[in-house]
């Protein structure tokens, strides 16, 4: 073989391996942004989602990012397999009170109960989580019996 062809084979052969890579990452990242969760225990309403997501854009997107991928590398992301290992199977209080606490950074407690179980709702929906009709209470102790499961 000629080392034209052989030029002209090796590109080809990159081109359909690159081909093959992009398919998979976007079947890889299709089926992380396909997971769906259950909220047991109680649920969200639409109206909260969107109060929790304009309170999510002014106060956590800066690090959190608009889509919840980090932007910042002290911040954890909160969806996929961030999401799925450290808030699924646990009371939804525990991710409840250490939101309150600390977030904002620096202002941990700075906005209402009721405004950070909105961010909370908000968290849960870009996630999976379908609106039920019933809002998320902004109370720790309540949270105790939800928990957030894989169907």
């Amino acid at each position: 073989m000629s080392s034209p062809d052989l030029i002209v084979r090796r590109s080809r052969i990159g081109t359909v391996c690159g081909s093959l890579l992009i398919a998979l990452a976007t079947m890889a990242a299709t089926s992380v942004q396909a997971q769906t969760y259950e909220l047991h225990g109680g649920g969200i309403s639409q109206e909260q989602i969107e109060r929790g997501q304009g309170a999510f854009m002014a106060n956590c997107a800066g690090c959190h990012g608009d889509d919840l991928r980090s932007i910042d590398s002290n911040a954890p992301d909160l969806r996929g397999p961030t999401f799925k290992y450290g808030w699924a199977d646990a009371p939804l209080s525990e991710k409840f009170d250490k939101i309150v606490t600390t977030m904002p950074p620096g202002m941990g407690g700075s906005l209402s109960d009721q405004t950070y179980a909105d961010i909370v709702a908000f968290i849960l929906s870009v996630n999976g989580v379908e609106p039920s009709g019933e809002d998320l209470p902004g109370d720790a102790g309540a949270l105790e019996t939800y928990v957030v499961a894989e169907p």
